[in-house]
């Protein structure tokens, strides 16, 4: 007989998990994350004091950064801790619930959210929406909707994406001197073509940064933790290996943005495999994949979940990054399905458990419907796909 777990993610009843409890899962998720910390330490603070740009101290400020993210965030669920609970204020006991909590995790991920130059007290307010708005007023770790840092990265990217940009934004000192990146990203490169005539090539997007070899390993500009696609995936490997994530989960979700912006680009004149490469290597997909939508609470639990879930989401990503008014498409997204993850869940549970049968077949055609009507008009939207497929019925002007 099957034995279904009646607790809420991220919790493991020690009974059915000897090997795994909440604290193992939480403790190989930062280890997972060194290598990227380490890597944008690297690229930001040491390779640009050894260029001779910048001093010690400013070598050191990546790494300061992301320290106080999680810095920042133990001490607001602190402080929130102390307030609410007035018969255990004592310093024992807020450090007790602090570590059930996880409190630091939240404002790492923030912090890697972030460009380099993002300065202190923007990192503070987005902590105090990551911490207190997205997961102590929802009940604490465990019971959030949304996940917490990328709510506040969020409403910083919203609110104060101005500050961030006149403080140096995503440009490290040397990148700031790089002619050839002309003071964009390589996804705002790709957004400069959205209302352009001109067509998109390797040379206007890649060429610039390197080949994507460059891309892969990180060498370009971007927010701290996602640019080495490298570094994620050896955090990725780690969390498989370990048994912490699903595989398939992130597989799914750039398989799906792969898979579309090569679509999209064969509709666009360049039917190369670097278009759909470089989709996958620049903005936050890789992040995402390994360290956002495997995270337990704010996404689905049951594996056919998991798996709407990603197919959902790489839709989503692709159509509000050549669609929308952003450049970058993973946030937005992810934010928006994180509302939908409890129905995905429900549903999927109920097919999962009954099976492909007359029974479940409204919700097999409910998800099914959404996603194929999803994925025709980002098709639509993005890559003119009537001209491309169907072009006799556009030249009887039929529709």
């Amino acid at each position: 007989m099957a034995r279904f777990a009646g607790g809420k993610a991220p919790f493991l009843r020690l009974s059915d998990q000897k090997r795994y409890n909440t604290n193992t899962i939480m403790r190989d998720f930062m280890i997972a994350m060194l290598p990227v910390i380490l890597f944008t330490w690297y690229k930001n603070g040491i390779q640009v004091y050894l260029d001779g740009y910048i001093n010690v101290f400013e070598m050191l400020y990546p790494l300061f950064l992301v320290i106080m993210g999680g810095l920042l965030s133990v001490i607001m669920e602190g402080i929130y801790f102390y307030i609410v609970d007035k018969k255990e204020r004592s310093f024992k006991d807020i450090q007790r619930k602090l570590s059930t909590s996880y409190a630091a995790i939240p404002g790492v991920i923030l912090a890697l959210l972030l460009p380099v130059y993002t300065p202190i007290w923007v990192l503070m307010v987005g902590a105090f929406i990551a911490t207190i708005v997205g997961k102590m007023l929802f009940g604490g770790f465990g019971h959030n909707i949304f996940n917490p840092a990328l709510l506040g990265y969020a409403v910083v990217g919203f609110t104060l994406s101005g500050v961030i940009t006149d403080a140096g934004g995503v440009f490290n000192a040397s990148e700031a001197l790089m002619d050839s990146y002309a003071g964009v990203t390589p996804l705002g490169a790709l957004a400069n073509f959205r209302n352009s005539t001109e067509a998109f090539s390797y040379d206007a997007l890649v060429a610039p940064y390197g080949s994507l070899w460059n891309l892969f390993l990180g060498t370009m500009p971007g927010a701290l933790g996602e640019t080495s696609a490298l570094a994620i995936l050896i955090g990725g490997i780690w969390l498989i290996y370990r048994k912490i994530i699903k595989w398939y989960t992130p597989v799914l979700y750039v398989g799906t943005v792969f898979v579309l912006s090569w679509i999209i680009g064969i509709m666009a004149g360049e039917p190369g495999i670097w278009f759909p490469t470089f989709s996958i290597f620049t903005g936050g997909v890789m992040f995402a994949a390994i360290f956002m939508i495997t995270e337990p609470v704010s996404t689905p639990t049951n594996p056919l979940g998991k798996v709407f879930f990603a197919l959902f989401l790489g839709v989503l990503t692709v159509l509000f990054r050549f669609v929308g008014n952003l450049p970058e498409g993973v946030g937005t997204s992810l934010i928006l399905m994180n509302i939908f993850a409890i129905p995905i869940d429900t549903y999927a549970g109920i097919i999962r458990s009954k099976g492909f049968k007359k029974p479940t077949m409204p919700y097999v055609t409910a998800l099914a419907s959404i996603f194929v009507i999803l994925l025709v008009y980002t098709l639509v939207a993005a890559g003119n796909m009537y001209t491309a497929v169907l072009p006799l019925i556009r030249f009887w002007q039929v529709i």
